[in-house]
């Protein structure tokens, strides 16, 4: 009676056990929506980097650390300080799998900026291309259903929610740009963040960071000569850097420092959000936000 009871426990407690959700680690904000889409309530997402940090020179906190013993499965990106900690993840926590989401992506040189990236030169940010996205949506459900397949139909259900999402988010962003006048097509950036949103747009980012560090006055000069001669008023920087160059320029323009965040967990409102900010410094009259 006694093993009868017990079987009988172990069988009612199976569902549940089943049930739990995937712990899943992913290195920056907009990954944690691409997770999220496409496995609700079956994964439970932990963020690397914290709002408000850089991925540059981000050190995880102690507490991180110990997630990462009970999480199945990380997603990386190629963000620069995966470089220094994905080794000791792998060696510290043998039950993790670590995905590289940017399989299948041929990355662009890093503009400007060959000290802190990840890979030798190659720019990291391929989650500001929503052609790029849908690579990297596919590769996070193809791991999910590998690490979970009994619910691998729900995972192919939201992947197919978040493609649409991104459809929508391209097709919103070509209709912000198409108040843009493009024959003047170069906007200046800080960091440079936004090579493959300029790539899928018909853009060009003129960056002021050199090499990761802040120019040196001749550089500085010669930034100042080419955003006079190309009528640019506006420089973007982002939030989780230092506002002091990009101030210096927009000074001696007569322009301003606007803010723009890649780093936005809402990814479809932070996508438009630098596409209103871009429309507005291409359009010669200003533009009008949507």
């Amino acid at each position: 009676m006694r093993r009868l009871l017990l079987l009988l426990g172990l069988w009612l407690a199976a569902p549940f056990a089943s049930a739990a959700p995937l712990q899943v680690v992913v290195s920056i904000l907009p990954q944690a929506y691409f997770v999220q889409q496409i496995a609700g309530t079956h994964a439970r997402v932990s963020v690397m980097v914290r709002p408000g940090f850089e991925p540059a020179t981000y050190d995880p906190t102690p507490r991180q650390l110990i997630e990462l013993s009970r999480a199945r499965l990380y997603f990386s990106i190629g963000v620069p300080f995966e470089r220094a900690w994905l080794p000791r993840f792998r060696s510290e926590h043998p039950q993790l799998r670590i995905v590289d989401t940017s399989k299948g992506i041929q990355r662009l040189p890093m503009a400007g900026d060959h000290a802190d990236d990840a890979d030798r030169g190659l720019d990291p940010h391929i989650w500001l291309s929503p052609p790029l996205v849908r690579i990297q949506a596919m590769n996070i459900r193809d791991a999910l259903i590998a690490a979970d397949p009994a619910h691998a139909a729900d995972y192919r259900h939201g992947y197919a929610r978040l493609a649409e999402t991104i459809n929508r988010v391209d097709d919103d962003i070509l209709h912000t740009l198409a108040g843009a006048d493009l024959r003047h097509n170069r906007f200046m950036v800080f960091h440079p963040a936004f090579g493959y949103f300029a790539k899928a747009y018909g853009l060009q980012q003129l960056t002021v960071e050199q090499e990761g560090k802040e120019p040196s006055p001749r550089q500085l000069a010669a930034l100042i000569d080419t955003a006079k001669r190309e009528h640019i008023k506006v420089v973007f920087v982002e939030p989780q850097f230092s506002r002091k160059a990009a101030g210096s320029i927009a000074s001696a323009i007569g322009g301003k420092v606007v803010v723009i965040d890649p780093l936005a967990e809402d990814w479809p409102a932070g996508m438009k959000a630098i596409a209103r900010a871009l429309r507005e410094t291409l359009s010669p009259a200003g533009g009008q936000s949507d």
